[in-house]
Parts: C-alpha cells; structure tokens; sequence
C-alpha cells in the first residue's frame, strides 16, 4: 500500500529540535523482551547538560543516559504509524520531556521500518498493544526510570496505526471482520484495501486474542486512526478522556471509515479537533534532503498549511490535554 511505503521511507527523515520548557531533555534507550523483542527510546525531564550527536541519520539534542530530575512524573506513550519508528514523533517528545514528562516510545517490530512483516494482519492489531504493555511493565521496573514515573498517571499518543494502539490500550475491542467486510464494501480504498483482492486483515494465528485493555493507561490521543476494525460496540468498553485529531484533507485515510467512527460511537464524547492537511501532516516536516526522495504527497502540504506550526501548537495542546487528564502533583 502506498500509505505504508511512505511512512517508512519518512521514519528516516526525522530531525530534532529543541523546545523551551520547565526542564532540559533527557535521552537513554532499552531493549524490551518480547515476542520478538523490541526497542524503545525514553525522553524524560533532567537538569544535566544537553548535547547534540548524531545517531545514524538522526540529529539529538538532549543530555543522554542522564540522571532523571526528581520526579514522579507523567508518563506518556507514543505508538507510531505503520512502517515507522520509534523517533517518528521526537519533536513532540522533547515538547513533553522538557514539560515535565517521561515520554516512552516504541518501535512496533512488525511494523516498523526494519521488520514490516505484520502489516495488515492479526501480528500488527494485537502485537502493537501487546507491545504496550510490555513496554510499560519495563519501563515501571527500570531502576534508573521508575522512581521518575508516576504509575497513576499514564496516557498514550498514537497515529493512523499507532491511533488503533491508543484506543484498544483504553478499552476498544476490535471486530477484525468488519476491515474485511470495509474492503468488500469499498475495493477502490487503496490505502486499506489491496487491490489483489486478499482477505484484509492476514489471519496468521487463527484463534490469537487481542490482549485486555490496560487499565494503567487513562487517557489516550488518536491522530488519524485507523479505526474500521472498531464500531460502537467496539469502543463502548472506552471510559478515558480521549482526545481525536483528523485531517482536513481525508484523501489517504478517509475519516468517513476511521476518525469519524471513534468521534460517533465513543461513548463519551472525545475532544476533536479537525487541522489543515492531508493525513501525513501529523508527522514531522520533511528535511530538504529527504523531501527530494520521498513521494511528494509525503512532504508537501498544501498552500496554506504550515506544518512546523501545527506540529508546534499540537505539542502545546498535549501537554494540556495530559496536564488536565492526568492531574499535576
């Protein structure tokens, strides 16, 4: 799908930047066991000095395997679309970091830029939050990170593929059926649908169970979900303070068939915010040596929308939407 080709190739082309904020941003990473293991990287607040380096094609600012200022803090989870990377929203983890927040990112091995095996199968829906969980029972274990977090306050930030994480982490009980029953109905959604005609979702552990909800999480932003898999029946076990973007432009992923569906049949209203642009908005603006080797419709937005600013004012708006859901201590 093109979508997903996208979004690997734009998992390389993330720059860092640095907010201003109540504390400098710390940086470490962790290898988490699982089925396979997987990586993560955390930001946290700390008052050690920042440096910038570069890791492979990424440049860092932040004050790596520093000791973490005295928290406990709040802790957010970010998912990552399809074919990402754990980086893929690090400019919304500094914005967080450096406001008081132990940010945990994960790389969705299965589908992730490295190992894409699982997309559009029963790996992707139940490895993702299965993977979060994981992550958290790591992360609230770590004997540099846990005296940092405060495990009642936890949220998740997840887009398109990584939105889907967020709202079965908080409660949502996926029927797998109805994305194949979508692409019956509507075999001209490219994005969701492949064109051979194969059976959508890949069922490769027939009987394999989505894991529970986790109850640790309480608030959770979807951005752009991929949510055909949900109906109101789907999202009734939902009781978190839920935050919903969408693009303006749907043309990729329709919201008709995903954010609308979460904005209709939550059972408590979410907090919805519409912003200018087409689905790859919510990723961060491409550097100009990698805009000239991704598709177009990756990086270039549409006159009028300013995807620096966006990014900017919707890190301001998810410190609030956790400071207010969260609580501040």
């Amino acid at each position: 799908m093109r979508l997903l080709i996208s979004l690997f190739v734009l998992a390389m082309s993330v720059t860092a930047h640095a907010s201003e904020g109540t504390f400098n941003a710390g940086f470490t990473g962790r290898d988490v066991p699982g089925d396979p293991a997987f990586p993560i990287v955390v930001w946290y607040p700390t008052a050690a000095e920042e440096r910038t380096w570069l890791a492979g094609p990424y440049s860092i600012t932040a004050a790596p395997d520093a000791e973490p200022a005295a928290g406990p803090f709040p802790l957010v989870v970010l998912s990552h679309g399809g074919m990402g990377s754990e980086l893929g929203h690090r400019d919304w983890a500094d914005v967080l970091a450096r406001r008081g927040f132990v940010v945990v990112a994960i790389r969705h091995v299965g589908d992730s830029f490295d190992d894409f095996s699982g997309r559009g199968s029963d790996v992707q829906l139940i490895r993702r939050p299965t993977q979060v969980r994981e992550a958290l029972d790591a992360v609230l274990a770590d004997p540099v990170l846990a005296p940092a977090i405060d495990p009642d306050r936890i949220g998740i930030v997840g887009f398109s593929a990584g939105g889907y994480t967020a709202l079965k982490t908080v409660g949502a009980d996926p029927a797998f059926t109805l994305w194949g029953a979508h692409c019956s109905a509507h075999p001209d959604d490219l994005e969701l649908c492949p064109p051979n005609g194969h059976e959508m979702p890949r069922i490769t552990r027939p009987g394999w169970e989505p894991p529970p909800h986790d109850p640790r999480v309480k608030a959770a932003v979807a951005m752009a979900p991929l949510a055909v898999v949900f109906d109101k029946e789907g999202l009734s076990g939902v009781s978190v303070p839920v935050r919903l973007y969408k693009a303006a432009d749907d043309s990729h992923v329709q919201n008709r068939w995903n954010a609308d569906i979460g904005a209709a049949n939550l059972p408590a209203p979410p907090e919805a915010v519409t912003v200018p642009g087409d689905h790859y908005v919510f990723l961060p603006p491409c550097p100009p040596a990698m805009a000239a080797e991704v598709p177009e419709e990756v990086c270039t937005d549409a006159p009028g929308v300013d995807r620096a600013a966006i990014h900017a004012t919707i890190g301001d708006e998810l410190v609030a939407f956790f400071d207010r859901t969260l609580g501040q201590k």
